[in-house]
């Protein structure tokens, strides 16, 4: 069996490289993050990385536990041209997950999802938030507001 590789660590994205899996494999991530409320947070981008460097089938996220105090959404986009280091050129077609506290609320949300790959392998992932105040405005746009 080949065990899919991870790639871009620092994007804490999950975009796995084509493999044989077994079907009902899975994997479990327990995670936290701090958020600004009202401001979209990333919390992961998922693709499908060929071998040959090209994009392949993007895989279905479901959402299992939806959020009590915002909302979650999947957008589809593509990665910038470098992002992956196997394949530089490559402008990898991706989906990205992303929590809006409301604006006006302050403390703890979780929100839990499954993605699952083209080859059958399901990732479960649960996030803790902590949704904090804005101290001061932001100059610059929130890199984790973009896939």
């Amino acid at each position: 069996m080949v065990r899919p590789k991870r790639v871009a660590p620092a994007l804490a994205c999950a975009l796995t490289l084509s493999a044989t899996v077994a079907l009902g494999q899975s994997n479990n991530a327990y995670r936290s993050t701090d958020v600004v409320a009202g401001k979209p947070h990333r919390l992961g981008v998922y693709g499908n990385v060929q071998k040959d460097c090209t994009s392949g089938p993007l895989p279905t996220v479901r959402v299992v536990t939806p959020p009590k105090h915002g909302e979650l959404n999947v957008r589809s986009g593509k990665l910038k041209a470098g992002r992956i280091s196997r394949c530089p050129k490559l402008e990898a077609t991706a989906q990205g997950i992303f929590y809006t506290a409301s604006p006006t609320y302050k403390g703890v949300d979780e929100v839990s999802y499954e993605v699952k790959s083209a080859s059958g392998k399901v990732e479960n992932h649960t996030v803790r938030i902590t949704v904090k105040d804005a101290l001061t405005p932001d100059a610059n746009p929130d890199q984790d507001a973009e896939l």
